[in-house]
């Protein structure tokens, strides 16, 4: 029986073919400038890769990273300007009948290209979809790049990841040792993963440590006694890190994964007495909203300082029981913002003073799905 979609899989790879030559024979302000004084509709229908006025990314590749871990490489269209390392994009999926917008880590390439590494969750219906559908030719609406999880310039640093949270990571750690040896941080990388088959770049790690960077992975299902090798480790918890890492206290710690892994390394942290205002850290699923504690914060009177715009507030009555962003907002208070499901991290700021509640992560606040939880509360960048 002839494959149903075979003479669209041909016309999506010739058209690639095509908008991938323009773009890398053409600067993209001159595509802009063409595409957009010869917009039709045919245009738009035939070839809607450029003839568009949205950012969208093609897929040139599909690559098998692990075990139920693909990496896709893009090739985004003339509206394209460029990431800073550790910045994630929005990719909106065509999943049925409805469109599925998922958040996902950047890794640069050369000559314009980038790549996303997803991870198929075993509930997952967008990374399902694109290991069972997505494949090069076809392009995808994306989003522009957002997100602060970016190096800040900090002379020692630490990278802690688990599973795909090793993404944002990567990318970052990948751009500073593009930097003359004198000018880049001292870098540690510390990635957990549950078995050796899972570990996501697994030759740039090995090719890192051979090039002298300081890498431990760590294997979840690994027991103490069965290490062998002074770069790995078994699951990582306080002694680990303080082996692997014992100038712990003297870095900046920039740490990503899955949320159980993000909140027992937050406590690991704690408790090895790291100011939390040296973790940074970033998160790709949506907040769940916080539980009932019994007692309802009363707002009126409170106040709320957004430190790095130098703007304060007062609450009243009548902003009971909104969020951080909303209340900024609502009092005039230009703030950033993107999902509002306390997963990009967009509109993520950092406790100085006072306490909150909902979506938070040490000293890190998702303004989106958070709340004042103290009189007094100072948030800054």
């Amino acid at each position: 029986m002839p494959n149903r979609w075979e003479p669209s899989a041909m016309l999506d790879r010739a058209l690639a073919r095509v908008n991938g030559w323009a773009l890398d024979a053409v600067q993209p302000q001159w595509v802009d400038y063409v595409v957009s004084n010869t917009m039709t509709d045919f245009n738009r229908w035939f070839n809607g890769f450029l003839w568009t006025y949205e950012l969208k990314a093609l897929v040139e590749r599909v690559i098998d990273e692990a075990s139920g871990v693909k990496t896709f490489v893009l090739r985004p269209n003339q509206h394209w300007r460029g990431f800073k390392p550790g910045q994630h994009i929005e990719v909106f999926l065509p999943v049925g009948d409805e469109t599925v917008r998922r958040y996902y880590s950047l890794s640069a390439l050369p000559k314009g290209r980038f790549s996303i590494t997803v991870k198929q969750a075993e509930q997952g219906q967008a990374s399902r979809w694109m290991y069972q559908a997505l494949r090069a030719g076809m392009n995808l609406k994306i989003g522009h790049p957002q997100g602060r999880f970016c190096h800040q310039g900090q002379a020692k640093v630490l990278f802690l990841c688990a599973g795909s949270g090793i993404t944002p990571c990567h990318s970052i750690v990948s751009a500073l040792l593009t930097q003359p040896e004198s000018e880049r941080p001292d870098i540690q990388v510390m990635a957990q993963f549950r078995q050796a088959r899972e570990v996501i770049f697994s030759e740039t790690l090995q090719q890192w440590a051979q090039d002298g960077l300081k890498v431990t992975t760590a294997l979840s299902g690994l027991a103490a006694e069965q290490v062998c090798l002074p770069n790995l480790a078994p699951r990582l918890d306080a002694a680990q890190l303080q082996q692997h890492c014992p100038d712990l206290l003297d870095r900046d710690i920039y740490l990503c994964g899955p949320t159980g892994f993000m909140a027992q390394m937050i406590e690991h942290l704690r408790g090895l007495n790291v100011d939390l205002g040296r973790v940074h850290t970033e998160r790709f699923v949506v907040a769940e909203p916080p539980a009932s504690s019994g007692a309802v914060f009363e707002t009126a009177g409170a106040e709320v300082f957004f430190q790095h715009l130098n703007a304060r507030i007062t609450l009243t009555e009548s902003d009971q029981g909104k969020t951080l962003l909303q209340l900024g907002l609502d009092h005039g208070v230009l703030l950033e913002s993107g999902c509002c499901q306390g997963m990009c991290g967009t509109c993520k700021l950092t406790v100085h003073e006072g306490q909150v509640s909902g979506n938070s992560l040490g000293k890190a606040v998702y303004l989106c799905t958070a709340y004042p939880a103290s009189r007094n509360l100072v948030l800054d960048a």
